[in-house]
């Protein structure tokens, strides 16, 4: 089943496809992008095809991927704002949410924002009744959206911090999402391009 475009107050979430590599990779190889994300190594074009289709078989196969993270004057030219998703940890069953903001959007609430709208997608289209999110001990502006997003504490090591959140569990605050498959996309909506 393809994921949906999500609609947020703020932003547009739309799927992954295989013409947004290219932006993919730029943002992914920003530095301050895969700081976190990527333990701050230049990753290669290959690793961005390879992250696009796993996510195309995921989200056809599991209903889980991840989107491109667009502001509403955005245009092709425009790099994407970020990316949120679900993966599975090490081959399932549990799974994660993952996400990224371009600097420049860093502390406007957008992280937030649209984990919220996926976490809404999750409970309502699948059967997935956690999820996980993970992050590196230094990276506490990454706990604060965890905790904004209603997840409980579930570990911490030298390397990793955990968190948790069941479904049902509500969040400190609920955006007003709306959904629509990607076949009915508005054609005018921008092609984006990949985030963290």
């Amino acid at each position: 089943m393809p994921l949906p475009s999500i609609r947020t107050s703020r932003l547009l979430l739309r799927p992954w496809n295989r013409d947004d590599i290219d932006a993919l990779y730029a943002f992914f190889t920003a530095a301050e992008v895969r700081r976190y994300l990527w333990d701050d190594i230049v990753i290669a074009r290959e690793v961005v095809e390879k992250l696009v289709d796993a996510h195309l078989e995921t989200a056809e196969k599991h209903g889980i991927g991840y989107w491109v993270l667009l502001l509403p004057d955005a245009t092709p030219q425009t790099p994407v704002a970020g990316f949120c998703g679900f993966r599975f940890i090490d081959d399932g069953p549990e799974i994660e949410l993952m996400y990224g903001l371009r600097v420049e959007h860093w502390g406007q609430g957008l992280a937030t924002e649209a984990s919220l709208a996926a976490l809404e997608y999750l409970w309502r289209a699948t059967s997935f009744p956690r999820v996980y999110a993970r992050t590196d001990p230094p990276n506490q502006k990454s706990v604060g959206v965890m905790l904004r997003l209603g997840m409980a504490h579930e570990s911490t090591t030298p390397t990793m911090i955990a968190y948790v959140r069941e479904a049902g569990r509500s969040a400190t605050a609920r955006p007003t999402p709306t959904f629509q498959t990607s076949r009915s996309a508005k054609s005018d909506d921008p092609p984006g391009g990949p985030a963290s």
